[in-house]
């Protein structure tokens, strides 16, 4: 059996059989492990904060960062938290911390972990096994990060997740925008025509773009001056 370690609302560190947490919105527990401060680290640890949530989700070095961004980007996610729980088997005290606990749109659960770069193979595979024994009792998929597949996409993603917050969000401005582009032209340009004040709407249509409400090639390089935007088939 499988066990968690997880902080209860007081703060404090409490084990319980993992099969005990299906159901459970772990996305809003506080996380039970943060990575080590030390001079010298190589790994970067930094920090993601999702849109429009007060609390933001850490990243034990960059690939792990990458996966936030990901998860960010996708539109089956719907809340994500670091660190929320360590797993361990009942006679077992140490355990492994999975690097994010996803809630799908769908009411599913996923654990997404960053597989280690370097470390023994033989460690990995021990935790492979818990994670696996723990997605069985407590009814989670376990997914795998192995970075992005496509370096394209990835920086796209990067760039524009700076236009991911609903704060830009703006219905008459999505209106208008979706006919200028309905036929394919860049960015600028179709701001231009829009005949809105530039500065505002190159940014709302970044979030749009960022939403999916407008499109683009994600798998060439975007640039506004450049890069074709057009409005989603039959949207206007």
């Amino acid at each position: 059996m499988v066990w968690a370690q997880v902080r209860s609302k007081a703060g404090r560190l409490v084990e319980r059989p993992v099969r005990e947490l299906r159901g459970e919105r772990l996305e809003e527990y506080e996380a039970v492990w943060q990575p080590p401060r030390y001079q010298g680290r190589r790994a970067i640890a930094t920090w993601w904060r999702p849109a429009d949530r007060a609390r933001h989700v850490g990243c034990a070095h960059l690939g792990a960062l990458g996966a936030a961004v990901s998860l960010e980007a996708d539109r089956d996610v719907v809340a994500f938290a670091s660190w929320p729980m360590r797993l361990h088997w009942a006679d077992d005290a140490g355990g492994y911390v999975p690097d994010f606990f996803v809630r799908l749109a769908d009411g599913r659960v996923r654990l997404l972990v960053c597989r280690p770069a370097g470390g023994s193979p033989q460690r990995w595979e021990a935790a492979a096994e818990l994670l696996e024994a723990a997605g069985k009792q407590a009814d989670w998929q376990v997914h795998v990060h192995e970075g992005t597949a496509d370096p394209v996409v990835f920086s796209n993603l990067q760039r524009l997740s700076r236009w991911r917050h609903t704060r830009l969000a703006d219905a008459d401005t999505a209106r208008v925008l979706r006919k200028v582009f309905a036929e394919p032209q860049p960015l600028a340009v179709g701001v231009r025509e829009s005949g809105l004040p530039e500065l505002p709407t190159v940014a709302k249509a970044h979030h749009l773009i960022w939403t999916r409400k407008l499109l683009i090639d994600w798998s060439s390089p975007y640039m506004p001056h450049r890069s074709l935007v057009w409005a989603p088939e039959g949207v206007v």
